[in-house]
């Protein structure tokens, strides 16, 4: 096999040693058919070029990445250094996903797998289903895809013509999107046949224990998240649900079901919540600070969800003043804070908590209001700070 040469620099940022770089003769693979490229490195005399991504172009090999050492010159032959273990994991990856989406498909028509995005830890299937994608089909499907893992099938990689690949019984492909005359076939016997540019293992018994991370969307758009390391992530979760189910202290059977009335017990609480705070009164304390009315409140252990509506309606109703609200918290150092500027203040508060680093607070809003944590809950501290910062 002959050496690699460097035909051209595509792009540079010399600054940050990033460049795109033209090979022509290359044996990485590009990225394609949700796959991304090889990873590796570009050796020559005094020159090393670590590649992040690779992609078809025009004229040969698209390479991206970091300038270790050396420059890239034209015309210079390189050694390539393909990470193998990168492209082995897409390979599983990439066959693993192809037998997941079957079955999916089957098994739940109309359901339809349009993109997919391979990765080396995680990796993803985009479909349509005009239903609600449920725990239970997902779980069937996973089983299914395992059983066939565990056939050990053959996976045949075939370039075919296109006239004769479109003639395969039961192949797919996005014609559409492929311009090339001759098609790279993958096809797992009696399974799957496909039109793919990915690459893949040589049975399937090398994918590995392919198991589902989640799950995210509504009708009729879904993302489906899975990984082929399922024995150890069927540990970690195991692991996990075992620790939550002690603590909950209910039989496994009924966890979801105790959640899900936790759950529901939280939403009515926070009604509970909203309504209660339309009737709180705060019991301000009033000063002033450069001519401006401050009203100070400090209320050790009540939480934020109840007096921010009623903080904000305090403020709207004194335009001239600034509302200052102390939330402390008697089990930790600190607590929650609410600071409210009237609409007549001129002063723009959102540099206050950066200029005042004895408040030791963290948090954000916007210019006329603030809101967030801090280790100061003594509202003489906060006076002073306010006063300083309106006097700037």
């Amino acid at each position: 096999m002959t050496a690699p040469i460097l035909s051209s620099v595509l792009s540079a940022d010399e600054k940050k040693k990033k460049y795109s770089l033209l090979l022509s003769g290359s044996a990485f693979r590009p990225s394609g058919g949700g796959q991304p490229g090889d990873k590796g490195e570009l050796i020559g005399d005094g020159f090393l070029f670590r590649v992040l991504e690779c992609e078809k172009h025009p004229e040969g090999l698209a390479v991206s990445g970091t300038l270790v050492q050396g420059a890239p010159v034209p015309g210079i032959s390189l050694e390539e250094r393909i990470d193998m273990d990168v492209r082995a994991a897409f390979s599983r990856m990439h066959t693993g996903e192809h037998i997941l989406s079957r079955v999916l498909e089957r098994e739940n028509p109309p359901l339809h797998v349009y993109k997919v995005a391979i990765g080396e830890e995680e990796s993803a299937v985009f479909l349509t289903f005009p239903g609600e994608v449920r725990w239970d089909m997902l779980f069937a499907a996973e089983d299914e895809a395992n059983g066939i893992v565990e056939r050990n099938l053959p996976v045949e990689t075939l370039f075919l013509e296109r006239e004769e690949a479109e003639q395969l019984p039961g192949i797919k492909g996005n014609w559409g999107r492929i311009a090339d005359d001759t098609i790279r076939v993958v096809r797992i016997p009696g399974f799957d046949t496909i039109a793919c540019s990915g690459s893949h293992v040589s049975a399937t018994g090398e994918v590995g224990d392919l198991f589902i991370t989640g799950f995210r969307g509504a009708p009729p758009e879904w993302e489906v998240k899975f990984a082929a390391r399922g024995r150890a992530l069927r540990n970690e979760y195991s692991r996990v649900s075992r620790r939550l189910q002690r603590n909950v202290g209910c039989p496994l059977s009924r966890l979801e079901d105790v959640f899900s009335g936790l759950r529901d017990e939280n939403a009515a609480l926070a009604k509970t919540l909203e309504k209660a705070a339309q009737f709180l009164s705060i019991p301000w304390e009033r000063s002033e600070t450069c001519g401006v009315p401050l009203f100070t409140a400090v209320l050790p252990a009540v939480p934020k969800e109840l007096v921010t509506a009623a903080a904000r309606k305090w403020s709207d109703a004194y335009p001239e003043g600034i509302a200052l609200l102390l939330l402390p918290d008697p089990e930790k150092k600190g607590g929650a804070f609410l600071l409210y500027r009237g609409a007549s203040v001129d002063r723009d508060f959102s540099r206050f908590l950066k200029s005042a680093p004895s408040l030791e607070a963290r948090g954000g809003g916007r210019s006329d209001w603030l809101n967030g944590a801090s280790s100061c809950m003594d509202p003489g501290v906060w006076t002073q700070e306010i006063e300083r910062y309106m006097s700037e």
